[in-house]
């Protein structure tokens, strides 16, 4: 009789065990019937989306709110780049990099904006920045050789 209760216990717990492996799989699949909505997308200009920048957080990087108003600034200019507001988003990318000196993608939207402006040399310099700050995101370093490289053409011409 013992026995009995016993392996009852235990198949019940394996019923629940089970029960709960079904459920949880029934509850992910469940999470992506949902439709995202849709970005924009980088197309426009070539530019990255601010969803790209990785915002500073408490966990990978010392948070700081120098650093937090930094991004802000840095997504505010990469919207008026993107309208064309070549020297409002300088003005606003100025200080977001003024904030932050290690903002990478700051260097890389000033060195878009004075593309837009024809200004190859400060584009130049911006590039150069934008390439050492951002050397460790892979993405954003094949973006800006590729952004050097529109900088080369335009300094020679072409």
């Amino acid at each position: 009789m013992v026995s009995k209760i016993y392996s009852n216990k235990i198949y019940m717990g394996f019923d629940r065990f089970f029960f709960s492996i079904i459920l949880i799989f029934f509850l992910a699949a469940c999470a992506g019937i949902h439709p995202v909505p849709e970005k924009e997308t980088e197309k426009d200009l070539g530019l990255p989306t601010p969803e790209i920048i990785e915002k500073p957080n408490s966990e990978g990087q010392a948070f700081d709110s120098r650093m937090m108003a930094s991004h802000n600034l840095t997504q505010k200019g990469y919207l008026l780049l993107k309208q064309n507001d070549f020297d409002g988003a300088i003005r606003l990318l100025e200080r977001a990099v003024g904030i932050n000196p290690s903002d990478g993608p700051g260097y890389f939207y000033l060195s878009e904006a004075w593309l837009g402006k024809k200004n190859f040399n400060l584009a130049k310099q911006f590039n150069g920045l934008a390439l050492l700050y951002l050397r460790s995101n892979l993405s954003w370093t094949d973006r800006a050789h590729l952004q050097k490289k529109r900088i080369e053409r335009g300094l020679n011409g072409l």
